[in-house]
């Protein structure tokens, strides 16, 4: 009886050492990634030319532990006259990439940077334009390449929401029309309202 049992153990030892050489192997361990995203308006505050402008827009990605990845888009809001022309009114907008990485963002306030990498149009329209019925069409367009960097303080209000508040430096890029790189190379104030679930 006793060699029964011991027979049966021997089995059983091996059986679990087995087991565990066998155990599914990968080549990288993804147990600690954690996936979320988010969504939600996107603002700045800055200049063109020497004209205060307000920018509006939204954005949204998937965030991967603390980088996020995703795209976003944003419009000139205020109305400004266009260069070399003030009975013209000049109207901005891009849109494209949005990746950044947010340091420690477990805590309730910590840093964060990003930048916004695409492109868009400078536009030249009549002064009134928005009051017709059918959009006219621009009397000029110059389509350019959008970089904007940034660097923000973020607060966790919950789980769900984060509010941002930060510098941006608009870098605008293959302007050849009116506006130069250097209208637009101005230091401005990003804000964001992200909604989503963060991990």
């Amino acid at each position: 009886m006793k060699k029964f049992i011991l027979s049966i153990f021997s089995v059983c030892l091996f059986t679990l050492a087995h087991s565990q050489e066998n155990e599914y192997q990968t080549i990288g361990d993804f147990t600690n990634i954690k996936i979320s995203g988010f969504g939600g308006p996107v603002m700045s505050f800055t200049q063109i030319g020497g004209d205060f402008v307000h920018m509006m827009g939204g954005g949204g990605g998937v965030i991967i532990n603390n980088l996020f990845l995703g795209a976003y888009g944003m419009g000139k809001t205020n109305e400004i006259a266009f260069k070399n022309n003030p009975d013209n009114v000049m109207v901005f907008g891009h849109g494209g990439f949005w990746a950044g990485y947010t340091f420690t963002g477990h805590k309730a306030i910590h840093p964060v940077i990003h930048a916004q990498i695409g492109w868009g149009s400078i536009m030249e329209y009549q002064s009134g334009w928005q009051s017709h019925s059918i959009t006219p069409e621009p009397l000029s367009t110059d389509n350019v390449l959008v970089f904007n960097p940034t660097a923000e303080i973020e607060l966790n209000f919950s789980r769900f929401f984060r509010l941002g508040g930060g510098v941006t430096y608009n870098l605008v890029y293959n302007t050849d029309n009116v506006y130069t790189s250097r209208d637009f190379a101005k230091p401005g104030f990003f804000l964001s309202f992200k909604f989503g679930y963060f991990r």
